[in-house]
């Protein structure tokens, strides 16, 4: 019980209500639609709008130029053949923990082979940074835990070496 007040408050999803948004594949489309369209589909050629919506396609076609687009194009799960609920359920997993999460681990969870896995960790993190590129910390910056530099060259690490002076 403790727990979950401590995830509210937070504002951690918990599985129950990740499962609960996007537990079937239609709501993840729609969801989809909902945040890259906010306003409705926008044709990416000649900016008009939609003639309609082909669900059994699930592409929008632009009323002015008849381009038909999908919302997954342009991005990380453009031309993918594995369900938007399974990279929806990636995506929760790899920003849940500090560590992430394992492409073996994800395989094993989805039900897709290490390299699939391996290939949507990849994009998922390309993303990640991508979108934190050109954002600078300022200010005093406090870190709980951390691992700066690489290992210390010239030593097994247990003593420091004499200096010759």
């Amino acid at each position: 019980m403790a727990g979950m007040k401590k995830a509210k408050r937070r504002g951690m999803m918990t599985i129950e209500r990740f499962r609960r948004l996007f537990g079937e594949e239609e709501r993840c489309w729609e969801h989809l639609r909902r945040v890259r369209w906010p306003r409705g589909f926008v044709c990416p050629r000649c900016g008009g709008d939609s003639r309609g919506y082909m669900r059994a396609r699930r592409l929008d076609e632009c009323r002015r130029c008849g381009y038909q687009g999908s919302v997954t194009a342009g991005t990380i799960f453009h031309k993918a053949r594995v369900p938007l609920q399974d990279w929806f359920w990636a995506i929760y997993r790899m920003s849940q923990g500090k560590k992430g999460v394992s492409a073996l681990q994800l395989g094993k969870e989805i039900g897709v082979s290490y390299p699939t896995a391996w290939l949507m960790a990849h994009k998922i993190r390309k993303a990640m940074a991508d979108r934190e590129q050109g954002r600078q910390l300022r200010g005093l910056i406090e870190v709980d835990e951390g691992y700066v530099g690489g290992k210390e060259r010239g030593g097994s690490g247990a003593r420091p070496k004499p200096s010759r002076s």
